[in-house]
């Protein structure tokens, strides 16, 4: 009942936010600024884009504290994410497409990440959000433009572009739990309105919050992190003319990564020694954008790629001493262990021409390439299974390529049109793999396999749109979505001498309707969209408890929801913005996965709501200038959801509220904040390890602290 009673909070305040301006307009409120957004790879803005698309620009990324994709997701409509925060582990669903329990591999395409138009790994997509200038989030497929690697949605990094003013800024932060951070930035021309750079930097740090019980241990859940990004802008004739940026950009993250713990004792785990893992990721980018006449060719080349090393001990006392039935300490020793080292180096190159017709409309055609070389150092020892004991080494090479195009022409009625869009890609995957018995009675001493597959994947989108005034766009969409097939690069039945099962390539249909209007005034709009998936083969991991080994499986989903997003000026310095997400997400085909159609797609809340209200209050006199008050505060509701395509248990629902107050000069801020002020314990995601043996993975508590912000140099 107090979830209801508060979304329905939560839903009147919205609507009061399309009323009240009315009432306020008179005393002056301030417009909001529009949102310009590339999510269809060309600048629009945001109310003209017929796709489902969340916009955060920098002052709300500031605001919000978005410094973590962990952050992100409790903004977005019908975003999820599975995260153990140890910089490999973090995978997005959108509307219930994604990995159902993990990724099969680094190749995932449900819901990748992009950095300025680059596509990250999967295994890597856990990255500081540093230095922004916005995040889109775009839902549903965007197989068009974005292709394999969006069968879900794609999130889009846009970073901060150098301009031609002198330019620095920094933030301090201190906290419980240790925590830390310190970020800077600095830009400015190196050669007059030719060639400017930025360059920035941010080191955080924050401890554990898990007991780990074994002797010596510690707490555990912590992470280090360092990233930092420089880039160029190149203009040789000046704005309007040809553009190239070179982009470099690291990511450093070292953690005592806690996974789970069982959800009805104490929140704390046995493990011996502490796990760690490293993790490294980086990108090197150059982005030509060239006009031609009245067309524009834009070139995006680049190399990323990451480095993880990790050490797990893979029988935590406690959740084992449940399972078997014996006292924790006898896991104490350890032997059974995950000793890995996993690294991929990718390059990405597309080309694309966009121009207008004659009589109206655009049009945007490109092709691109993609390679990858994922090579994987397995050893593992275990006193429990075979199947998991022994050495791997796996190397995985793709070569991915694609042609695509989409156009959009009014039709008899000019505010009428129609988006017509297609894309073609062939996946080629190899994987040499050989597995090192470690002696484990009944294991092979050597066992070696290769496989390789082709994938043909078709993708696209219909659009119809209609636009009866400048302030008002209606859509309706129907989309294909795909991901290609593959294999798991660890080999689960190498230890017996038997090659290993791949999986198929998946397959969706969505259809989509939503409208997006504007106040006259600018003082704020809202988006509503409902949508319908049908999923064909979605791939996922499914443990196999006789082995415990995790065995892919496709399986066939269906899902559909209703969401909402309000941005809004209340007047008196007030700004709302929010989302809700309705959705009904469900599994109709279990194939060997063990669940039975009609189960719920794990993950996936049927209610979830997000809101956020901030406030900049008239001046406060101090010295010769003056003080602004400033303060925001931020709810998330996530629902009831499955912790498992078999619904083994239920994740119960949360709350979280987060609180940010200060006051701001003309070049610095001091604040406070309150993350997760309620001290919420959140199961964000569970694992049934046996009969009455259930585990979840627990938020972080409370987090309270204080900042200091500052920026000088020009607007």
């Amino acid at each position: 009942m107090q979830c209801w009673c508060l979304t329905g909070l939560i839903g009147a305040s919205l609507a009061l936010g399309l009323v009240l301006p009315v009432t306020a307009s008179a005393a002056g409120a301030d417009t909001l600024s529009e949102i310009t957004v590339t999510a269809r790879k060309r600048e629009e803005r945001l109310l003209d884009v017929p796709i489902a698309v969340t916009v955060r620009e920098a002052a709300w990324l500031e605001r919000l504290n978005l410094d973590e994709p962990a952050q992100l997701f409790r903004q977005v409509p019908g975003l999820s994410l599975t995260t153990f925060d140890d910089g490999r582990f973090a995978f997005f669903q959108m509307r219930g497409i994604g990995p159902l329990s993990q990724a099969l591999s680094p190749d995932d395409g449900s819901v990748v990440t992009y950095l300025d138009g680059v596509p990250q790994s999967v295994y890597a997509s856990e990255t500081s959000y540093l230095d922004l200038e916005r995040i889109e989030v775009l839902r549903g497929p965007q197989g068009t433009l974005f292709g394999r690697n969006s069968q879900g949605g794609a999130i889009q990094l846009v970073t901060r572009a150098p301009g031609d003013t002198l330019r620095a800024g920094g933030r301090v932060e201190a906290g419980g739990d240790q925590h830390r951070l310190a970020e800077l930035s600095l830009e400015g021309p190196l050669v007059q309105d030719m060639l400017a750079g930025r360059v920035s930097a941010r080191y955080s740090d924050i401890d554990g919050h898990i007991d780990n019980v074994a002797p010596g241990g510690g707490r555990i859940g912590g992470r280090e992190v360092r990233g930092a990004r420089a880039t160029l802008r190149y203009t040789p004739r000046g704005d309007g003319g040809p553009e190239l940026r070179l982009m470099a950009s690291g990511d450093r993250r070292e953690t005592t990564p806690f996974y789970y713990a069982l959800r009805d004792g104490a929140r704390e785990v046995q493990l011996n020694p502490d796990p760690y893992t490293r993790r490294r990721a980086w990108q090197l980018a150059l982005t030509g954008e060239f006009p031609i006449g009245d067309l524009l060719l834009t070139s995006v080349t680049s190399f990323n790629g990451f480095d993880n090393r990790q050490f797990i001990d893979d029988t935590e006392g406690v959740v084992w001493g449940a399972l078997f039935g014996t006292d924790p300490e006898a896991f104490l020793p350890p032997l059974d262990f995950s000793d890995w080292h996993e690294e991929e180096t990718r390059f990405y190159q597309e080309l694309r021409v966009e121009g207008d017709w004659a009589r109206g409309g655009d049009w945007i055609t490109g092709l691109a390439f993609f390679t990858s070389r994922f090579d994987a150092d397995l050893r593992n020892r275990s006193t429990v299974s075979p199947f998991i004991d022994g050495d791997r080494e796996v190397a995985q090479d793709i070569d991915s390529y694609a042609l695509f195009g989409e156009v959009s022409l009014p039709l008899a009625d000019p505010r009428l049109s129609v988006s017509l869009g297609a894309r073609f890609t062939r996946d080629e995957k190899d994987q040499r793999a050989t597995f090192t018995g470690a002696g484990f009675p009944g294991t092979v001493a050597e066992f070696a396999e290769r496989a390789d597959a082709d994938f043909n994947l078709w993708t696209g989108r219909a659009v119809l749109r209609f636009v009866p005034s400048d302030t008002l766009s209606l859509y309706a969409s129907l989309a294909r979505g795909a991901k290609s097939g593959g294999f798991p690069r660890f080999l689960q039945n190498a230890a017996i001498g038997v090659e290993s099962s791949g999986y198929a390539s998946s397959r969706s249909w969505t259809a989509e309707t939503g409208l997006k209007t504007e106040r006259q005034d600018g003082r704020g709009g809202i988006a509503l969209a409902a949508y319908y998936n049908e999923i064909d083969d979605e791939q996922l991991f499914v443990i196999d408890f006789d082995t415990f080994v995790f065995q892919p499986e496709n399986l066939s989903t269906r899902s559909y929801g209703l969401e909402a997003e309000l941005r809004m000026s209340l007047g008196a310095g007030w700004e709302l913005i929010g989302g809700a997400e309705w959705a009904r997400p469900r599994i109709t085909e279990g194939n060997g996965s063990g669940a039975e159609s009609g189960n719920r797609i794990p993950n996936v809340p049927r209610v979830s709501t997000n809101i956020a209200l901030a406030w900049d209050g008239p001046d406060l006199p101090f010295g010769t200038a003056g003080l602004t008050p400033r303060i925001s505060v931020t709810h998330e509701y996530v629902g009831a959801r499955a912790a498992d395509v078999q619904e083994s248990f239920e994740l119960p629902d949360y709350h979280r509220v987060d609180l940010r107050a200060g006051v701001a000069g003309e070049v610095a801020e001091v604040y406070a904040f309150a993350r997760n002020i309620t001290n919420t314990r959140a199961q964000l995601s569970g694992l049934l390890y046996g009969p009455g043996v259930d585990a979840a993975h627990f938020s972080r508590g409370r987090v309270v602290g204080i900042g200091l912000s500052a920026r000088f140099g020009g607007p």
